[in-house]
């Protein structure tokens, strides 16, 4: 096999720093298919996420590269996604917010996603993106509050000292929201999602419609 014929190497590059001394920063070079991106956001230290998805994404503008990495996600996450899912939920709750631009498919998938992750403490995540701004409120389900049930997350709410999201758990109807949280577990309303081998902008078009 020739050099030319050898695989290609993820194609994350480990930068110097050019700030502060003993910081390092992460650069990610220009890709086509939602796959390699995945794959080389996946190379990026957690430390490291923040500013890789906002300052040194391979595809601009960001909110384009973050729309195609949900996608991606929604046909190939794995548990080892969660600090990758929470990054960009933040990044795009706070791009809503300062654009004031309602609530779309992007940030309503991220609260899937952390949702289907079953952790409590992601829905105190999931509480922040639903109250950005009342289209978020309105569209954002309840039910993807309560991955482990209604009382669970109130508790943790409680404990956590959230105690708006856990009036609004225990004000609900715990029955309807089981209901509807079995609902979402069956993938229905992401169904028609791309292969992650999709086109950047393919990918990042679907899920922005």
């Amino acid at each position: 096999m020739t050099e030319a014929d050898q695989p290609s190497p993820p194609r994350v590059r480990h930068m110097a720093a050019t700030s502060m001394p003993g910081q390092e920063s992460w650069q990610v070079e220009r890709v086509t298919t939602g796959a390699d991106l995945l794959r080389e956001l996946r190379a990026v230290p957690e430390g490291a996420l923040p500013q890789t998805l906002r300052n040194r994404s391979s595809v601009s503008p960001p909110e384009v590269g973050r729309a195609a990495l949900v996608a991606c996600l929604l046909t190939s996450s794995s548990p080892a996604d969660a600090p990758l899912v929470r990054e960009l939920t933040r990044q795009e709750i706070a791009w809503v917010e300062a654009g004031d631009s309602g609530c779309g498919d992007v940030l309503l998938a991220c609260c899937w996603l952390l949702f289907m992750g079953g952790d409590l403490d992601d829905a105190s995540l999931v509480w922040a993106a639903k109250n950005v701004n009342f289209d978020a409120y309105c569209y954002i389900d309840s039910s993807l509050l309560v991955p482990q049930g209604a009382a669970a997350t109130a508790l943790r709410a409680r404990a956590r000292g959230l105690s708006d999201l856990a009036d609004h758990v225990d004000g609900l109807a715990a029955s309807e929201l089981q209901r509807m949280a079995d609902v979402w577990r069956s993938g229905d309303y992401f169904s028609g999602a791309p292969s992650a081998t999709a086109a950047v902008d393919e990918l990042a078009a679907w899920v922005r419609q």
